[in-house]
């Protein structure tokens, strides 16, 4: 029952009218729990007089004014049309009329009616399994962390979080993520020796077509040499150089430069001649080892993650001494100064008013508020990827949030893991 009013609670049209907060006011006892009119109260007694389920709309619109269950469900269905005003009107004089034949003051109907709203709200029935869904999806996490996330990384793209995120999940909870590697890795994630191995799929450019063409050849043995690999798979020379940027040739050779060299030296096109496996030492030049943030780079571009870490790590010795991080919050008191920065990971605006913002770093999530005459005044830098961002720590009731006060865009990476946002 609790899961499944905690995912229905989180549904924007709950929240319209302070739903949210007049429920947990009621659960909690600091408010009681009372009826607009005695008539509400076969619809909203099991959620403490306040409408979490978009069910309970068409059961007050029964209830309280008369409506066939057919009629409530068009009144529901009206209020998310476009230019629906008229329509809407229509209803609320007919839900007017029918509440005052069942001896419901106008007042009271009135203020039933504004309950109603065209945004989102779950059905009781799918709250209900979503609830047992997030239950056992909790409990494998807990129980089996290394199987949830590679179950959970094989079903990509899926849910809010982008697999950066997941990454950075994964590792907060122990799980080491290791880079595609052409003969250990298959064409999904895989569990290799308690950690958790990115499959060939996750490499940009790799279709089921060519990694289904590795894992074939690599039952028939391990590839022990770039040449060998070329020749058995026939995979596309922009897919062998992808599959070298990220690193799942480091164990034949851990230069990635001189193995993108010897892949263009060796590759020729399927169907145009016979491979022949001629020597190329002789024309393999000296070039230099990648440097780790270069390394990185590609990394993000060919995975949309970095297995290793998280750019604000490496970000991190060039923001200066005096900026906080996520893991500084938990010590924070209501009001505390705050300069901070991190990815942007999502984008929310449930009411059409405050925006709320999440910034992520090497340790965690930087949850941020941002009032509309703040974001008016910055709504292009709030588009940047990247934010550093000065404010005040919030703590109300057990939740905590940066109110944002000023913020200032930058640039770190071509191609950065998306954020979630608003449409």
């Amino acid at each position: 029952l609790d899961m499944a009013h905690e995912v229905a609670a989180v549904r924007p049209g709950v929240g319209v009218n302070h739903g949210v907060q007049e429920y947990l006011s009621r659960r909690s006892g600091r408010k009681p729990v009372v009826y607009d009119h005695s008539l509400e109260q076969r619809a909203l007694e099991r959620t403490l007089g306040v409408v979490l389920f978009q069910d309970q709309v068409n059961q007050l619109a029964i209830d309280v004014a008369g409506f066939a269950p057919s009629e409530a469900d068009r009144l529901r269905r009206a209020f998310g049309r476009k230019h629906n005003s008229e329509l809407i009107e229509q209803y609320r004089q007919k839900f007017l009329a029918g509440a005052g034949a069942r001896g419901v003051d106008e007042e009271a109907a009135e203020t039933v009616f504004n309950k109603f709203n065209g945004q989102y709200m779950f059905p009781e029935s799918h709250a209900f399994a979503f609830g047992v869904t997030a239950f056992q999806a909790s409990w494998l996490k807990y129980y089996y962390p290394l199987e949830f996330f590679v179950s959970i990384f094989n079903q990509q793209p899926m849910g809010f979080y982008s697999l950066e995120t997941l990454k950075e999940d994964a590792r907060r909870h122990g799980i080491t993520v290791l880079n595609p590697d052409i003969n250990k890795s298959r064409t999904k994630c895989v569990i290799e020796e308690g950690k958790l191995r990115l499959g060939f799929l996750n490499v940009l450019g790799l279709g089921e077509g060519m990694t289904g063409a590795i894992e074939k050849a690599t039952a028939r043995g391990t590839f022990n040499s770039i040449g060998d690999f070329l020749e058995r798979t026939g995979i596309l020379e922009e897919a062998a150089l992808n599959l070298a940027g990220v690193g799942a040739f480091d164990s034949l050779e851990t230069n990635r430069r001189k193995v993108k060299w010897e892949i263009g030296l060796r590759y020729r096109p399927v169907n145009t001649q016979l491979f022949l496996p001629l020597p190329v030492q002789q024309d393999i030049v000296e070039l230099a080892s990648p440097g780790e943030w270069e390394r990185m780079k590609e990394e993000y571009n060919l995975l949309s993650l970095y297995p290793d870490g998280h750019i604000m790590a490496k970000l991190r010795p060039r923001l200066g001494r005096k900026m906080q991080c996520s893991r500084d919050i938990a010590g924070m008191t209501d009001g505390t100064r705050v300069v901070m920065a991190g990815l942007v990971i999502r984008r929310q605006r449930p009411h059409g008013k405050v925006v709320f913002i999440t910034l992520e770093d090497e340790f965690g999530h930087i949850p941020l508020m941002v009032f509309p005459q703040v974001y008016q005044r910055n709504e292009h830098c709030f588009k940047s990827p990247f934010l550093v961002i000065k404010g005040r720590m919030s703590r109300r009731e057990g939740t905590h949030n940066v109110m944002v006060e000023s913020v200032t865009p930058f640039s770190a990476l071509e191609k950065v893991p998306g954020s979630r946002d608003w449409r």
